[in-house]
């Protein structure tokens, strides 16, 4: 099945293939594999002309587990990382093998390889650019994107354990407690205000008042 993800750290979202929707799952990059989080149906990318088809697969539990750490670890490299791009700065996707992609706004001209290589150096770890364009200006459903800084918000999105929690949503894939018993985010409506609950063998929508999340800030 078609199904949009969102990479740990990116703030684009792109379109899978799975065999069954599962809150996390590993998709190929430029260093490897990276952590993706479920963000719904492929209805969630309206209006996006990139289809290009990611395969992916469940992201186990011990990988799971290890997210924290990797979360943690990108965060701070992107203290490091103050003064070093020319470019601007979109998005810090941490690898499952610990390696660092970048997202750029950059110009076709720009060698993004030797700066590649020198951020190799000074950060001890392999490190991929990506210049995403101006498509990260618009956001996924090809509306213009709020006027944010949008490298404070990569930052805060890293150090969030992406995806961000816009409107005061929990994230796809976190624990919840519902009036059907406790499960996990599956998907998230804003235009109802409720959220796609996994309980047990089955999925159930439930208003965002009725349900208790013990994350920090909810």
């Amino acid at each position: 099945m078609r199904i949009a993800v969102r990479r740990v750290g990116s703030a684009r979202l792109e379109i899978a293939t799975v065999a069954d929707a599962v809150p996390w799952v590993a998709v190929p990059g430029p260093l490897g594999e990276e952590a993706a989080a479920f963000a719904g149906d492929e209805t969630a990318l309206l209006g996006w002309e990139d289809e290009t088809l990611l395969p992916a697969r469940p992201l186990g539990a011990d990988e799971t587990a290890r997210l924290a750490v990797l979360i943690a670890d990108a965060s701070a490299l992107a203290g490091q990382l103050a003064g070093l791009l020319p470019w601007r700065l979109v998005g810090l996707r941490p690898t499952l093998a610990g390696g660092l992609v970048i997202e750029v706004i950059a110009s076709p001209v720009d060698e993004l390889s030797e700066r590649e290589a020198e951020l190799a150096r000074l950060l001890s770890r392999p490190i991929a650019l990506v210049s995403v364009g101006e498509r990260a200006l618009t956001g996924s459903t090809g509306r213009p994107a709020l006027p944010i800084d949008l490298e404070e918000a990569a930052v805060k999105r890293l150090l969030a354990g992406a995806p961000a929690r816009p409107g005061g949503f929990p994230r796809i894939g976190s624990p919840v407690r519902s009036p059907h018993g406790s499960g996990v985010v599956w998907s998230v409506r804003t235009r109802d205000r409720t959220v796609l609950v996994r309980v047990g063998d089955e999925t159930v929508r439930v208003p965002l008042a009725e349900l208790v999340t013990d994350e920090p800030g909810s």
